[in-house]
């Protein structure tokens, strides 16, 4: 009788376990209302899926770019809405504004910077702030 009971214990467990499933992976690859951020000394990546999302991050970024770099920024704003303004500031070394994003609903937009001789304008911080912030924001550095 008690092997009985053990078995079928053991095999109501298993079958209970077995069964058991996790959340459903995010078909984007991003969770809700959690910056994916790549920092790398080539790149740098902001990806946001954000629902009525507040933040203010800022990231120093890896690369060192010089006169010989070229940029590429990239932004990409999909599935916006609300009355959110959010803003994305490049800084450079003396936390001046180098370039600045509004993003007021969906966008894109990319450019391609040669950099000048003067290391004082090249962006070395980024600043990302958002109130409410509703829909997926990409944003992509890379120097060549």
């Amino acid at each position: 009788m008690r092997v009985l009971i053990g078995n079928g214990l053991l095999v109501a467990c298993m079958l209970i376990f077995w069964n058991c499933v996790g959340p459903e992976d995010p078909i984007d690859g991003l969770l809700e209302d959690l910056p994916a951020v790549v920092n790398t000394v080539d790149a740098f990546t902001f990806n946001l899926k954000g629902n009525n999302y507040s933040f203010e991050e800022e990231y120093t970024l890896s690369m060192k770019p010089d006169s010989n770099s070229v940029l590429t920024t990239s932004l990409i704003v999909t599935n916006w809405s609300g009355n959110d303004t959010s803003r994305i500031f490049m800084l450079n070394s003396g936390d001046t504004t180098y370039s600045w994003f509004q993003i007021t609903g969906n966008l894109t937009y990319s450019s391609i910077d040669s950099l000048t001789a003067d290391a004082k304008y090249y962006p070395t911080k980024l600043l990302f702030e958002g109130i409410d912030f509703s829909g997926i924001m990409q944003f992509l550095l890379f120097k060549k």
